[in-house]
């Protein structure tokens, strides 16, 4: 899944980088295959990150595309420096997306990703996954509790006081055993309230271990594209993993 992705959605005509990263601080999330892309190999992750940049760079510099989107299967401060130095051309004067846990969003980080990155905007993703706590924190096992959740919200609207262009997204997890679809409805109506964004991702099952997913009745589904802001329906494109015997 690694590389440089091209999409034309509703946000938009945009780029997605999917760079390696270190293992997440976190690490816990009952649903989350991306330990396998993970590396704790500073030189292969560099190795990697920086392929990928510069053939992302390559096709900016022949196309106008304004809304770009990196992606490490973790938090974006948990990427090597060396990768966060290469990002600059990148992120400058464009739409700037990265992801994020919430105990890594501090008004103080967001002004120093400005002010180093000048994005056009910048927005960043958190997994809070549903507004419901009890799932959140006993299902889903995300380690982010209600009041981070209120705490992101309040800190957007103090960013944009500051005159920070940052808007903070939420990610809505559906289709997986264990969320209610009325949970799935309820979410999506308190996080439009809360947040700036938010993208609905279907869930999928990646190793044994992980929740079985569910089938999308149709009325959630409408409910889903008619008032979120995207719906990753997922695809074969999202394979997640790696080949037999490379090395972590």
């Amino acid at each position: 899944m690694l590389g440089v992705f091209r999409y034309k959605d509703r946000l938009g005509d945009r780029l997605v980088l999917i760079l390696r990263g270190y293992p997440c601080s976190w690490g816990k999330c009952t649903f989350c295959p991306f330990a396998l892309e993970q590396s704790t190999n500073i030189s292969r992750i560099m190795d990697d990150n920086r392929r990928i940049i510069s053939q992302a760079l390559e096709i900016l510099g022949r196309e106008s595309i304004r809304r770009v989107a990196v992606f490490n299967g973790g938090s974006f401060h948990e990427l090597p420096y060396d990768t966060v130095e290469a990002l600059r051309p990148i992120a400058m004067g464009r739409m700037f997306e990265v992801e994020e846990r919430s105990e890594f969003v501090t008004l103080a980080g967001l002004e120093a990703l400005v002010y180093y990155y000048r994005p056009e905007k910048l927005i960043v993703r958190v997994g809070f996954e549903t507004a419901d706590e009890r799932i959140r924190e006993e299902v889903l096992r995300k380690g982010m509790p209600d009041k981070e959740m209120y705490r992101l919200s309040r800190l957007r609207l103090e960013a944009r006081e500051r005159g920070l262009p940052v808007e903070i997204w939420t990610y809505l997890l559906f289709g997986m055993e264990g969320i209610p679809d009325e949970s799935v409805a309820e979410s999506l109506k308190k996080f439009r309230e809360l947040f700036d964004g938010v993208i609905a991702v279907r869930y999928k099952k990646y190793l044994p271990h992980h929740p079985r997913p569910k089938p999308v009745p149709e009325w959630l589904a409408q409910l889903l594209e008619e008032e979120a802001d995207l719906v990753d329906w997922g695809g074969d494109q999202w394979v997640i993993g790696q080949r037999k015997g490379e090395e972590q």
